[in-house]
């Protein structure tokens, strides 16, 4: 008998010096849309698609849980340029991938858009661009030269994403007809 209570002691107390591993840390999807971001569209759990964050909605990113910023538009574009120095200030991963207009959609920076991805932080992710045209243009032809999509089927991936002008290109590289 004393030999099973001290069994079941043992069991009872084991879990308060195990291991114990530290959940990754979540990203508050719903707080983030909330910000207010222009366009903001979420992709899937932990991803965001917007426009052009404010500095101010930028620095609450990380608070949120969000630990990595995808920029696509040029620092040289009216606007942007800032985001690498004040996300070192708030130990926010920036990595700025320069898609020039509907013109810098392409299969390449969709590719690099993927690597982006896969070595994001732990936590959320924000890809943006001026208005999430060019992000959802990059998240169509993603799904298709990286996941495997059909080329219609990423058509409308990159439509939920964001994609609204720069269709016509998005339709060419994928290979798709001119919408009539």
């Amino acid at each position: 008998m004393k030999q099973l209570f001290a069994l079941l002691a043992f069991l009872a107390l084991a879990p308060l010096f195990g291991c114990t591993v530290a959940a990754p840390p979540q990203a508050d999807d719903q707080a983030a849309l909330d910000l207010g971001l222009k366009n903001a569209v979420l992709v899937q759990p932990g991803t965001i698609s917007s426009g052009q964050p404010t500095e101010e909605q930028f620095a609450k990113l990380p608070e949120l849980g969000y630990h990595t910023f995808i920029q696509l538009r040029p620092a040289d574009e009216d606007g942007t340029g800032w985001e690498e120095a004040k996300g070192a200030e708030l130990g926010l991963k920036v990595v700025r991938i320069p898609v020039a207009g509907a013109e810098g959609i392409t299969e390449a920076n969709a590719r690099a858009l993927d690597k982006a991805l896969a070595d994001a932080e732990p936590g959320g992710v924000l890809v943006a661009c001026a208005s999430g045209n060019r992000v959802g243009g990059l998240f169509a032809l993603r799904a298709h030269f990286c996941k495997g999509a059909a080329p219609e089927a990423a058509l409308a991936e990159g439509k939920k994403d964001g994609l609204t002008k720069a269709e016509p290109k998005v339709r060419e590289v994928l290979g798709l007809p001119e919408e009539k």
